[in-house]
C-alpha cells in the first residue's frame, strides 16, 4: 500500500520542500523554518525527499509555462487588434505584423527541430517505445 506524502514527511519538511522548490537557498530555508542548514542538506540527500522536490519543481515550471502561454495568447490578441484597427497608423500595423510573423517562424523552427531530433533518435535506435 502506497504511503501518503503526509505520512512520509513532517510539516516542517513539507514547508522546506516548498521553499526549496520555489528556489530558496538552503540558508534561507533554514532561517524560515528554524531548522539547521545541515538538516536541510541531509533531507535533500534522501531519495524520497529528492524525488518529491523534483516533482514540486516540475509542477512549478508547468505552472509558469501555463502562465506564459496565457500571456502569449493575450499578446497575440493585442497584436491582432492593432493590425485590424482602422485607426492605427500603417507603420504601427507593419511593426505588429512583423512581430507576429517573426515569432510564428521561430515557433515553427523549434517544432521542426524537435521533430528532427525525434526522427534522428528513431533512426539511431535510441527511441523509447
Amino acid at each position: 500500500m502506497k504511503k501518503d506524502v503526509k505520512d512520509l514527511m513532517t510539516y516542517v519538511q513539507c514547508e522546506a520542500l516548498v521553499l526549496l522548490a520555489a528556489g530558496y537557498s538552503d540558508d534561507e530555508v533554514a532561517e524560515r523554518t528554524v531548522v539547521d542548514r545541515k538538516t536541510i542538506g541531509r533531507w535533500k540527500k534522501s531519495p524520497e525527499f529528492e524525488r518529491l522536490l523534483k516533482g514540486a519543481q516540475l509542477k512549478l515550471i508547468d505552472s509558469a509555462l501555463a502562465e506564459l502561454v496565457k500571456g502569449a495568447r493575450e499578446a497575440v490578441k493585442v497584436l491582432n487588434d492593432i493590425i485590424t484597427d482602422p485607426d492605427v497608423p500603417s507603420r504601427t500595423k507593419v511593426s505588429a505584423i512583423a512581430v507576429l510573423l517573426t515569432h510564428i517562424v521561430k515557433m515553427r523552427e523549434i517544432d521542426l527541430e524537435e521533430r528532427l531530433e525525434r526522427l534522428e533518435a528513431i533512426v539511431d535506435g535510441n527511441h523509447e517505445s
